[in-house]
């Protein structure tokens, strides 16, 4: 059996250029990117940019306030001073959903000058909030200040409000998890802004499947986003037992790339819809935690990946590419552990609940999500002040006796790591954290305490001590979504169960439309809550183990459809019922 990198550089297994125009196809790809280069450099020499303080229009001489500034957690860059008629404009670029309530401005003024109102806290912005500052000489200055909020990385990359989004795919889609972590994040860092997860997975689909129930499974559910994944099964497995391998893969490429081209061919007449296309899982056939394994496989799924980002390329699609990061993940931790894979412990194809979380990591960083924090504040305990607030409000503080106390309600909900095992897990979707930065670049809830007057601290959250901390670690600052204990964490964990209950739920639907689609639409059955229907099922059973009579005979009635759905919509009503973030009190107190 020849190896993986014999098939993968064999020249009949590549595509190749024609010999005859090699140099000249060369010299046009070179010819191509300095092309796009340089406009890429033009582009980005026009491209809008904010004000700088170089473009200052009030020199420095002539101002009463030298110097105005906010807190580093809430300011972007350096303030712009400009003069509009006769009032001066301090213009302060502000990070995404930044806080200003109770943020105490750092003010210099000129030598001798006064100004009112106090700097006790941020003046209202607009017309109706001005700052006037009286010089030595009896000049007025009228000074506005004007607040302008950095469009967040994500805001035209995460799925709009109310939108219906599907996940299509085999079988890692179909019992897999990783849509169902998506939308969990969404329920937590986004409790205001819902939208629906469909799954449109299929166990043993392989795209020639996909396209045959496009018109009856897929499109009747209107989603508004459809990512679509494939490339497991149509990479072959016990065929290249039979034949030459080379023939096989390419044959096998072959279908597949027929039968994308009529997916292609629908999804571009429904150009309402977002089409996202998403390279799969791979297949790990490096890990030794199993035994056998199809050496010619990844060369021929990694052709079918590159087919994927080509189609999304050409018609201007989204793409994800989850395979080369996992298979990236797979490869470094196999160094040390030879037995490692989050690609799937029992056969090296579907992945555990940590294969899973990965994928849902992947995703939501190709959304820009990385950096949207669940909040972030900075308080101030020698003076008892707010000095920065992100995605939260912080109020009341009250600083005595070494003691700090304050209200807190931020706008989102840390992410639940799931602890639990689920069907198939040799370890819960949590063991991902130690393979990704999920924690630092997607779970962030950060507390910073400064200038504490005692050594050690007990952190209370609505009178519960959470955990005990020096004053040098929460002058650095604490993420509260790794403590397991918060009432906020709880709360989020309540979600996960009911999301966790709404997942099994779909599931099942799912396994009853294998039953339709893998065995009933073959043999041609199209009305399955016609008697005979169940009968010629009957039939089919005698020679095919596979079938589930009684999950056919149950789904095929209306009622129970409709009672899986009903379930799930209520499940999902509840989970946006009980995602608001509440007001907590916190409190620092002093051990010694």
């Amino acid at each position: 059996m020849r190896s993986m990198n014999e098939l993968y550089y064999k020249p009949s297994y590549l595509p190749s250029f024609f010999t005859a125009k090699k140099r000249d196809t060369i010299i046009r790809l070179i010819l191509v990117v300095l092309l796009v280069t340089l406009m890429a450099t033009i582009q980005g020499c026009t491209k809008k940019v904010s004000p700088q303080p170089v473009n200052n229009t009030v020199d420095v001489a002539d101002r009463g306030i030298k110097e105005f500034s906010l807190p580093g957690s809430v300011q972007v860059g350096e303030t712009v001073f400009n003069l509009d008629g006769e009032t001066y404009v301090v213009t302060i670029k502000l990070k995404p959903g930044a806080n200003l309530t109770s943020i105490t401005p750092s003010v210099k003024l000129a030598a001798g000058a006064f100004i009112h109102p106090a700097v006790g806290k941020l003046v209202t912005t607009g017309n109706s909030g001005i700052y006037k500052v009286t010089l030595p000489s009896g000049t007025v200055q009228n000074w506005k200040i004007n607040l302008v909020y950095e469009d967040a990385a994500y805001v035209n990359d995460i799925f709009k409000e109310n939108s219906k989004v599907m996940f299509v795919g085999n079988s890692i889609t179909h019992g897999g998890r990783y849509h169902s972590y998506i939308w969990l994040y969404y329920m937590t860092r986004f409790p205001n802004h819902r939208i629906t997860v469909l799954n449109g997975g299929i166990a043993g689909d392989i795209v020639a499947n996909i396209n045959n129930r496009m018109v009856e499974d897929i499109f009747p559910k209107n989603p508004d986003v459809l990512n679509l994944t494939f490339g497991m099964n149509d990479s072959g497995y016990f065929q290249y037992l039979f034949t030459d391998p080379v023939k096989t893969s390419n044959r096998l490429v072959f279908q597949c790339d027929s039968a994308f081209k009529l997916v292609i061919n629908k999804l571009q007449g429904r150009p309402q819809m977002q089409t996202i296309i998403m390279s799969g899982s791979p297949y790990d056939a490096k890990t030794t935690a199993v035994d056998g394994y199809w050496s010619e496989k990844p060369a021929t799924y990694e052709r079918i990946v590159t087919l994927q980002k080509n189609a999304a390329e050409a018609n201007n699609w989204k793409y994800i590419d989850a395979y080369h990061p996992m298979d990236q993940i797979n490869r470094f931790f196999q160094q040390y552990d030879p037995k490692f894979t989050i690609s799937g412990r029992g056969d090296r194809v579907h992945p555990e609940s940590e294969g899973h979380l990965v994928w849902a990591y992947i995703y939501l960083r190709n959304q820009n999500l990385k950096g949207h924090d669940v909040a972030d504040f900075t308080i101030d305990a020698a003076k008892g002040l707010t000095t920065g607030a992100t995605n939260c409000v912080i109020s009341d503080v009250v600083s005595s006796g070494g003691n700090v106390s304050f209200n807190y309600k931020a706008y989102a909900l840390p992410f639940p790591l799931d602890e639990t095992k689920r069907s198939g897990d040799t370890r819960p979707a949590s063991a991902a954290v130690k393979y990704i930065s999920f924690m630092q670049d997607l779970n962030r809830e950060m507390i910073t305490v400064q200038n504490l007057a005692g050594k050690t601290y007990d952190l209370k959250i609505d009178g519960k001590v959470v955990g005990r901390f020096s004053a040098d670690t929460l002058a650095k600052g604490i993420n509260m979504a790794a403590i397991k204990t918060t009432p906020q964490y709880l709360q989020a964990m309540e979600l996960l169960k009911k999301n966790e209950e709404r997942f099994s739920t779909e599931k099942t639907m799912r396994d009853y439309y294998v039953q339709v689609y893998n065995f009933a639409r073959p043999n041609g059955i199209t009305n399955d809550s016609d008697p005979a229907s169940l009968e010629k099922m009957k039939e089919l059973k005698k020679t095919n183990a596979w079938i589930d009579l009684g999950l056919y005979e149950r789904g095929s009635k209306p009622e129970t459809r409709n009672g899986w759905q009903d379930k799930m919509d209520n499940l999902v009503n509840e989970i946006y019922a009980a995602n608001k973030p509440l007001k907590r009190k916190i409190e620092l107190v002093k051990v010694n």
